[in-house]
């Protein structure tokens, strides 16, 4: 197994499970990207690193991206070097990741939401675009993987309120938003929960459906060989939606639950988008098995079977 590999196995991400269903190719071309994309968060989040080591990790990644000559590269990089390489990938997304990732070893807390959707856009929609090219989508779904990255990254946000507050003092909420709400930084790390916390948390959610349903809009407009392209994406979407649609029944208890949706459904929903893309095939194909099963159950038995 390689690094990329091994990488992503231990995630046990929505991202990593999403990718199961693509062909070997581009299952392989992803896993090296999530790995690479896996180390930069880890640089910033793992314990053990000073600021500065944390800083020169981040830009030894950004010689290794442009190509520098005389690094000694150790397996991932020369997998990463190898990609860009081969698909000929625009690395702009990539080093929008890296800075976006170092805003975290200094984090301060966005005053607006302009400055929330800065950074959303280069953890998140950067990631998005570079993966749409690596799955094989053309530039049309780039708006598609724009939208999407910020939905997901909201529900992540959302979710995650407590845990980065408590673990690395990371405050995402918007100043403007909180102060909107009448919600304090010393409720947050004190865990009140509140009316307050819920309307905040709600209006949160209100900006992520709105790019879950820019996303869809977008979704629908990509030709057929685009969303067969995107379908672990299009999985994705599915199952944070479902994050966020259970973080909103519960109420947002944020500091007692952590909302998550299980392998079972998973399955099932990155089986739907497969189904939504392509009806007939899915059909055909579930209903050969099944001729197949009651074929097997109403046979005859053998003496030796009963």
């Amino acid at each position: 197994m390689t690094q990329a590999q091994t990488i992503t196995s231990k995630a046990k991400s929505n991202l990593a499970f999403a990718l199961i269903d693509l062909p070997e190719e581009e299952r392989r071309h992803m896993a090296e990207f999530y790995a690479f994309c896996r180390t930069v968060d880890d640089i910033v989040d793992e314990p053990g690193m000073t600021p500065q080591e944390r800083h020169n990790a981040l830009n030894r990644w950004i010689k290794v991206i442009n190509g520098e000559q005389g690094l000694e590269l150790s397996e991932l990089e020369e997998d990463i070097v190898a990609l860009i390489q081969d698909l000929d990938l625009d690395t702009t997304p990539m080093l929008h990741l890296i800075e976006g990732c170092r805003s975290d070893i200094s984090q301060q807390q966005p005053l607006t939401r302009d400055e929330l959707l800065d950074y959303t856009y280069c953890v998140a929609c950067c990631v998005g675009l570079t993966s749409a090219r690596i799955m094989g989508a053309g530039e049309e779904s780039y708006p598609y993987a724009i939208a999407l990255g910020h939905a997901l990254q909201m529900v992540n946000i959302i979710r995650d309120v407590a845990e980065d507050c408590n673990r690395s003092n990371r405050i995402y909420l918007p100043k403007e938003d909180m102060e909107r709400f009448g919600y304090t930084l010393e409720d947050l790390r004190n865990g009140v929960y509140s009316p307050q916390l819920k309307e905040l948390l709600q209006y949160e959610a209100d900006l992520a459906e709105q790019f879950f349903r820019d996303a869809e809009e977008e979704y629908n407009r990509l030709s057929p060989e685009d969303k067969a392209a995107l379908v672990p994406a299009q999985a994705m979407s599915l199952i944070y939606h479902t994050i966020l649609d259970k973080m909103k029944a519960g109420g947002f208890r944020i500091f007692d639950i952590r909302y998550r949706v299980n392998t079972f459904h998973k399955l099932w929903l990155l089986f739907r988008t497969k189904l939504d893309i392509d009806p007939q095939s899915y059909y055909d194909k579930s209903k050969a098995y099944s001729d197949k099963l009651v074929g097997f159950l109403s046979r005859p038995m053998k003496k030796d079977e009963k």
